[in-house]
């Protein structure tokens, strides 16, 4: 029997911390009879797995280009410095909240200063309609921007078909990929891309609230083209198909991975339309008769950018001084001028065990994928869909000053 690769190590150890960590495998696509080894052997202490993956990180260290790479080994290192920090929670230890984002994602993060939410507060009030208390005046308007139930799936599907064009122009989508779309409802999150495979995906939309019709453009472009199944298919038809690395063929939440992932995901719509997105947007809904005010909806964007650290500060201030689910959504409302029900149901996935330690993954990777594109040049998306990249890659492009 040939000796086990360090690839295949590293898919076995994701694998068995899987059977610990409920939610760790986002998706598996890879050879069968892994996926066999894990399901028929006896369960593995959690120590064990932690042994393994120190090992395995050193290991990877101290391998040459003749084995592995540079690029290669650089994207296993950082994702095996996520599985140790799982593996270590998963053997009991406490991990502080910033020390995990820092191991898992590589960044560092820093709470946002409310100052910024203030200021993003006056470009609010000086665009929205109307006059009286702003957030009043906030959510009628984006209850203006609310559509349909019975046309979110329709609206989903008109979008997707001109941004699946768009992105063809943007990389080569393999032949055969393709995407399904199903409404759920209780979930903490918006929406979901349950990669399954084969250059398939389910896309999981959340209508458990009212969709906006700006927020469902950026879901669709986040979620299917070119974000998440873009990404997927084509890193499984270029990395895994085509150059045989087995590591990309399992897909982990609470690694680099993760933090690339979300940065393709959150500049997608802007790479597929431009920066007059909501223009296009705008075109596409109209027929459906879906409200998009093309007037305050750039407006209301930008301000929300510059209020996305409120999500991070209500993960990190929870973990860290204890806040309560009321105090968190308290400090919701407050800064992003939300309804009771959309402040809890944001709370719930910023202070939800699991997600806590994943919430920066998009502030973060919104700004350094964002800065990487920028700056890299016109093949530089491309490359973030196509390679192995991972965080050290992104921040050795300097973000955008804010």
């Amino acid at each position: 029997m040939a000796p086990i690769s360090v690839a295949e190590r590293y898919v076995l150890l994701a694998l068995r911390l899987g059977k610990h960590v409920d939610g760790l495998v986002d998706g598996y696509f890879g050879p069968t009879e892994l996926q066999e080894t894990v399901d028929t052997e006896e369960l593995l202490a959690p120590e064990e797995l932690l042994d393994e993956a120190r090992g395995l990180l050193a290991l990877v260290r101290d391998l040459d280009d003749a084995e592995y790479d540079t690029q290669r080994r650089r994207w296993l290192a950082g994702q095996l410095e996520g599985l140790e920090c799982v593996a270590e929670t998963a053997c009991g230890a406490e991990v502080p909240w910033r020390d995990a984002v820092r191991r898992c994602y590589g960044i560092e993060v820093e709470v946002t200063a409310e100052e910024q939410f203030a200021a993003m507060h006056e470009r609010l009030d000086a665009a929205l309609p109307g006059t009286g208390e702003l957030a009043g005046r906030l959510q009628a308007w984006n209850r203006a921007q609310e559509m349909a139930r019975e046309k979110v799936l329709p609206a989903f599907d008109a979008l997707t078909n001109t941004l699946r064009e768009r992105t063809s122009t943007l990389v080569d989508l393999p032949h055969g990929e393709r995407i399904d779309v199903e409404a759920v409802t209780e979930q903490p999150w918006g929406a979901y891309n349950w990669y399954l495979g084969d250059l398939r995906s389910r896309i999981e939309v959340n209508v458990d609230l009212p969709l906006r019709s700006h927020y469902l453009a950026s879901l669709v472009a986040h979620e299917g083209y070119p974000g998440h199944h873009t990404e997927h298919a084509c890193k499984e038809a270029n990395l895994v198909r085509q150059h045989g690395r087995i590591e990309n063929a399992i897909l982990l939440i609470h690694t680099p991975e993760c933090l690339v992932s979300e940065g393709i995901a959150e500049v997608a719509i802007e790479r597929a339309f431009g920066d007059d997105w909501p223009m296009h947007v705008a075109e596409i809904l109209r027929p459906l008769d879906v409200p998009f005010d093309t007037e305050t909806v750039p407006v209301v964007l930008e301000a929300f950018e510059g209020l996305a650290g409120v999500g991070v500060n209500i993960a990190c201030f929870a973990s860290e001084q204890g806040w309560s689910v009321d105090e968190a959504v308290a400090y919701h409302r407050r800064w992003t001028l939300s309804e009771e029900d959309r402040a809890r149901k944001s709370v719930s996935f910023s202070t939800h065990p699991m997600w806590s330690v994943y919430v920066p993954t998009y502030v973060y990777g919104y700004r350094l994928a964002k800065a990487f594109v920028t700056r890299r040049g016109d093949d530089s998306f491309r490359r973030l869909l196509t390679e192995q990249l991972t965080t050290d890659d992104l921040l050795e492009t300097p973000a955008p000053s804010r």
